[in-house]
């Protein structure tokens, strides 16, 4: 468990806290980075919700590119099948539309994508279209030698799709909040860290609502406990996202979001108990924390 600063003397202090928090994950990334260098032309990234890959994956891209490799980033949402076709399955089942469960992903393109890595020449990846919910394109690009492809996304855990890349040498990663943060006796969970990222994530980049966030937490969860974390004994190398200082940051935008829970909300005890957990959590100013952060995924740049 890791503990909190909480009380700073200057605003010197406060700068020198959360950089080095800063710090300390990226020498874990770092660490990442030289053991996926060692492990051959393929990587995976997984990690639960509102872990930190997108950061990671630049990170490492930047790490990559000062060692004279380039990185192709490869998202596996861009695998997903036509959302037409995920309804159709749904509704068949009688079931919410599903967008976690490995049968969402087009497995045989997958696999067809890591044998053309392999094979070093021409690969034609897939770029799905949210906005459409269809995929767009296919992209081409011509591998070199050198060159390292990363696949990122909750799935890449997944053994229905790791068995495509078990004839090949390849490293996995994977990222999340690993540990408890104690805020002054007051200790917030890794997945309750995570669910306050996803709230003002969701909040800010899709316009969701504080009850429609609080909805979807209990499949988000299932899926996890089902399909991601039975299945990381094969994993390489572990990095934790957790920031020391995160929840001070984000206290002032969870609060604003939990207040938007109409009266009548299914969810208001959950949120309350929330409330009362950031309640002696002195607040640290969003704008000491850096541009390219991975902190930044979620509250956001700097204006």
């Amino acid at each position: 468990m890791k503990q909190a600063k909480l009380h700073f003397s200057s605003e010197e202090e406060i700068v020198s806290y959360v950089n080095a928090c800063e710090a300390e994950y990226r020498a874990s990334v770092k660490a990442a980075c030289d053991i996926a260098e060692a492990g051959g032309s393929i990587i995976t990234l997984a990690g639960p919700t509102c872990s930190g890959k997108t950061t990671t994956a630049r990170i490492l891209d930047d790490e990559f590119l000062k060692r004279g490799k380039a990185l192709h980033t490869i998202s596996i949402d861009d695998f997903y099948f036509d959302r037409d076709e995920l309804q159709r399955r749904a509704k068949e089942r009688g079931e919410p539309l599903d967008y976690d469960s490995p049968s969402t992903i087009d497995l045989a393109l997958f696999g067809e994508v890591v044998e053309q890595i392999e094979v070093r020449g021409k690969v034609l990846l897939p770029k799905f279209d949210f906005k459409s919910g269809k995929r767009a394109a296919m992209e081409e690009i011509t591998v070199t030698d050198g060159d390292v492809f990363l696949f990122e996304g909750i799935q890449a855990v997944y053994p229905e799709l790791t068995k495509y890349l078990a004839a090949h040498s390849f490293t996995s990663l994977f990222i999340s909040v690993e540990q408890p943060l104690d805020c002054g006796g007051t200790v917030f969970e890794p997945r309750q860290l995570r669910f306050m990222r996803r709230l003002v994530r969701d909040a800010r980049t899709r316009g969701a609502s504080a009850e429609f966030t609080y909805s979807l937490w209990g499949g988000v969860v299932a899926n996890e406990e089902k399909h991601i974390y039975p299945n990381l004994c094969g994993v390489h190398r572990r990095i934790d996202s957790l920031l020391p200082y995160e929840v001070s940051v984000i206290k002032p935008y969870v609060l604003a979001l939990l207040d938007t829970l109409p009266p009548s909300s299914a969810f208001l005890h959950d949120a309350n108990a929330l409330r009362d957990d950031l309640q002696h959590v002195p607040t640290i100013d969003a704008k000491y924390v850096p541009t390219g952060s991975v902190f930044r995924e979620f509250i956001g740049e700097k204006e």
